[in-house]
């Protein structure tokens, strides 16, 4: 059977490293009659998913993702429940689903290697339903104080990349207060107040920040992390430890593991970095939903 991989990038992502890769992967293909499909997104990676819809995937042994995780979320979308690999090449500013595979080679011989010579291993995806849409997660769905500085960083267009979030961080804070939230976890209903209420398939967001560091994305469970109210100089304190999940040992910081959870909160949600929907959403764990290289 000649090899035949599809290879989506995102331009725009890793300030050139994208096209890099992709230019490094072509070449290798090219010198062992591998064929590579390239699908190259807009600025608007939200149109890939109708862009690949009728595009048969059968032809293909695996979908090689080159970009960060907004790229992969957006492929989740067309390939969970497919029976299909995905290698992701992280060439983004967070690439928290990569590192949740411990695959983050950008060399092609050891990502042809790993496609053909190994088999994909099905892991879970979250799936959150809000009004009559829905949509697949990898990695983290947040809804705190964390979803609302993303918020106010998507707003800001005139600095890019992590600085924004810095100073978004600053600029919410003065006038953030605990969110109330109602909770129905595997049928139970719960009213509480937070200051971070996020659901996890995989480990990390953010670039890194091992916000709940046991969450194993095969045992057909979500992991909840909550951050009860603390004061907002004992938030200062809390959340720089979420990079090296020291912060599992706070008082206030509770973890639930569940199948289906109900959020409704004045909040908003957004997942694998992309902002999804205002609440209210149902987030329930997809078992074995995705194909995909890890080590």
């Amino acid at each position: 059977m000649p090899k035949r991989v599809l290879v989506c990038i995102n331009p725009a992502a890793g300030q050139g490293k994208s096209k890099l890769a992709l230019n490094n992967l072509l070449s290798f293909a090219s010198s062992k009659s591998i064929e590579c499909v390239v699908f190259e997104s807009s600025r608007d990676i939200s149109i890939l998913p109708d862009l690949l819809k009728n595009l048969d995937l059968k032809d293909f042994q695996a979908v090689i993702a080159i970009g960060g995780d907004g790229l992969v979320h957006q492929l989740l979308q067309v390939l969970s429940n497919l029976d299909i690999g995905l290698f992701v090449i992280p060439t983004g500013t967070g690439n928290d689903f990569a590192r949740s595979n411990k695959l983050m080679s950008t060399e092609p011989a050891e990502i042809f290697n790993a496609i053909f010579e190994a088999e994909p291993q099905a892991i879970d995806l979250g799936r959150i339903t809000y009004g009559a849409s829905n949509r697949f997660f990898g990695q983290i769905l947040s809804t705190g104080f964390d979803a609302l500085v993303n918020e106010r960083a998507n707003r800001n267009k005139f600095i890019s990349g992590k600085m924004k979030y810095n100073i978004a961080t600053v600029l919410e804070l003065p006038s953030f207060q605990p969110i109330q939230y109602r909770i129905v976890v595997d049928g139970e209903v719960r009213e509480l107040q937070a200051m971070l209420l996020s659901v996890a398939n995989g480990a990390s967001y953010g670039g890194g920040m091992q916000l709940v560091p046991h969450a194993d994305r095969k045992d057909g469970m979500l992991d909840i992390m909550i951050l009860h109210p603390v004061s907002k100089v004992e938030l200062i304190k809390v959340f720089p430890k979420v990079y090296s999940g020291a912060h599992v040992t706070h008082p206030a910081v509770e973890f639930i593991k569940a199948r289906k959870i109900e959020l409704a909160a004045g909040s908003v949600g957004y997942a694998d970095g992309e902002r999804i929907a205002s609440l209210p959403v149902t987030i329930e764990v997809m078992p074995r939903a995705l194909r995909t290289w890890t080590a």
